[in-house]
């Protein structure tokens, strides 16, 4: 029996973007079975655009619910054997969905399935799937590296970049944890890594293939340059910083193992008492926040308890 994909795509103020997404979406070689477009409450123009789609799925939320929590949504309105789980912000190869069927058709082993994300332009990786620093932050493998400059070879990767992947989803309902594919503690930033580290403790493989070809606009957020990362942080809200600490740390305490990573302890001490010291300094009021998200972090034992479970 051939295999099936369905598409979701989450946005939130993607106007820019929408219009090429989509397009690339519909253009495939190879139809996907759905597509679903989570709009987070955007207040620009992407509700319209989406709506000039015919053959496009929109679900209208009523407020910002996050990237974890849209992705949910749209996950489980899907019912087809592969899923792209994507940002509005990518546009894809023409011939996308029929290099992700047939390498899905000949390694049915795979459960997550990075593939080669290219800058707008084609010129610059933007991610050839995802590892970790020594500080246990991730890593895009690539970023920002001239196509061709580095050998680009397919295989198993410790994660998988966000901005696009696509999912078995027999091996998502294995990777869900409170009814959760991704963890809807997150609200945004670091989802794609948890998810990915815990693919990883469950055995499952997670792999790149760079046929499957994505386009994606990237901000600024992951220079290569410590310093400059650090700025483009400081710049954000509180709101936002307030998660990317949050979510460092329900991350680690999800998925660290002793055995495997303690290595990493003193860059881990290291690196964040630089990066975290200084994102909350910048915004003190986040202190108090973090302070009052025990709730977080009990659950977050909790999660852990059943990932051991299941390794």
């Amino acid at each position: 029996q051939k295999l099936d994909i369905a598409a979701v795509i989450i946005n939130f103020n993607g106007e820019h973007f929408l219009h090429e997404n989509l397009k690339s979406l519909l253009n495939q070689s190879i139809a996907f079975k759905q597509i679903i477009v989570v709009d987070n409450h955007s207040t620009d123009n992407s509700l319209t655009i989406i709506n000039e789609f015919e053959k496009v799925k929109p679900i209208e939320m009523k407020f910002n619910s996050g990237y974890a929590s849209g992705s949910n949504i749209g996950i489980s309105l899907c019912s087809s054997d592969l899923i792209l789980l994507a940002n509005s912000d990518t546009y894809f190869d023409r011939n996308f969905n029929a290099h992700v069927i047939k390498k899905y058709s000949e390694d049915a082993s795979i459960a997550m399935l990075s593939p080669l994300i290219l800058r707008f332009g084609g010129k610059r990786i933007d991610s050839a799937g995802q590892t970790y620093s020594r500080a246990l932050y991730p890593r895009e493998i690539g970023y920002n590296q001239p196509l061709g400059k580095i050998k680009i070879k397919e295989g198993p990767v410790f994660s998988v970049c966000g901005a696009a992947t696509v999912f078995k989803r027999t091996a998502l309902e294995n990777l869900k944890i409170f009814d959760e594919y991704y963890d809807e503690d997150y609200f945004c930033f670091w989802e794609d890594f948890d998810l990915g580290w815990r693919a990883n403790l469950y055995g499952l493989k997670v792999y790149f293939y760079p046929q499957a070809i994505v386009y994606h606009y990237r901000s600024g957020t992951l220079e290569k340059k410590f310093l400059r990362r650090l700025s483009l942080s400081l710049a954000r809200s509180p709101e936002i910083k307030f998660h990317l600490i949050k979510n460092r740390y329900l991350t680690l305490i999800k998925n660290f193992r002793w055995k495997r990573f303690w290595w990493s302890i003193p860059f881990i001490i290291i690196k964040d008492f630089i990066w975290v010291g200084t994102l909350t300094l910048s915004s003190p009021k986040i202190i108090i926040k973090l302070i009052m998200s025990y709730k977080y972090l009990k659950k977050a034992l909790k999660k852990r308890k059943l990932i051991k479970k299941n390794e």
